[in-house]
């Protein structure tokens, strides 16, 4: 549950207005510009959605453009219960906004199991992505370990995270802001590194930027890191930057970091 009553009206109308969908048609575009001088997205691959989530959007746009697309998330298994019913309808819905045909929203591609134990062969994708799950696996080490075996030599990954160091990262704040511009009534800024009056309510691994960077270093040749979305300049006063010296202005403003890679090719 969100602590902004206000989050759930604003959710609804970034639905029915095409948002949300227009948002994740901006993700879409940006990933084919970071991977360009390294990969050519105008020819089909094979690539791997890591935790697709319910809605799958990255997962169905790819499709649509053709490429041979597997996702993988729990979300995936089967089950029934009024929370997939009411995704069944947000996917009508993202799919009529994004123009989205019936085969690129087509679940055959959806594998429901761990990423720590990918069920797939090695070498057997041109590109890994993931988009705002990162930041919910427990593991990290054996998902990047993973997706090395995975992922062919010479192949790419395109990895976006939601900062835990960002105003946003304890995902308790609000889940229509993007970037956060407005705390709940009595919370205060990047509480989740302070007092940690607020709980949290997804699983988070609490990772900073830098153990990202080191972890995916050991598999893969790093070709680019950026911050695709900034928050919380206006609330990080000279006094609150002095409290929080632990950490960097960049990781506590940086609300998505995007991460693109390539595994070397053996030789």
């Amino acid at each position: 549950m969100s602590p902004l009553p206000s989050d759930y009206p604003r959710y609804a109308w970034q639905m029915l207005s095409g948002q949300r969908a227009a948002k994740e048609a901006e993700t879409y575009a940006q990933r084919i510009r970071d991977l360009e001088p390294w990969l050519d997205l105008r020819q089909p691959r094979a690539i791997l959605d890591v935790g697709n989530g319910s809605l799958r959007p990255q997962y169905a746009l790819l499709r649509k453009a053709h490429h041979q697309v597997t996702g993988i998330d729990y979300v995936n298994r089967p089950g029934s219960s009024w929370k997939r019913s009411a995704y069944q309808v947000l996917r009508r819905m993202f799919a009529a906004q994004l123009g989205l045909n019936q085969a690129a929203m087509a679940a055959q591609g959806l594998v429901g199991g761990d990423v720590t134990v990918l069920p797939f062969a090695a070498d057997s994708f041109d590109l890994a992505v993931s988009q705002a799950a990162f930041e919910h696996f427990l593991d990290v080490p054996a998902v990047v370990q993973e997706l090395a075996r995975v992922v062919r030599p010479g192949g790419m990954l395109w990895i976006g995270i939601h900062l835990f160091t960002s105003p946003s990262g304890g995902h308790n704040v609000s889940f229509t802001q993007y970037p956060l511009r407005t705390l709940p009534q009595g919370a205060e800024p990047w509480d989740h590194l302070r007092q940690r009056r607020r709980p949290f309510t997804v699983p988070l691994n609490q990772w900073r930027k830098h153990q990202y960077l080191e972890t995916f270093a050991r598999h893969f040749e790093i070709l680019k890191v950026s911050c695709n979305l900034r928050e919380g300049e206006q609330w990080l006063t000279p006094v609150l930057e002095a409290e929080l010296s632990a950490y960097t202005r960049d990781e506590l403003t940086c609300g998505q970091l995007v991460i693109v890679a390539r595994k070397i090719a053996q030789e």
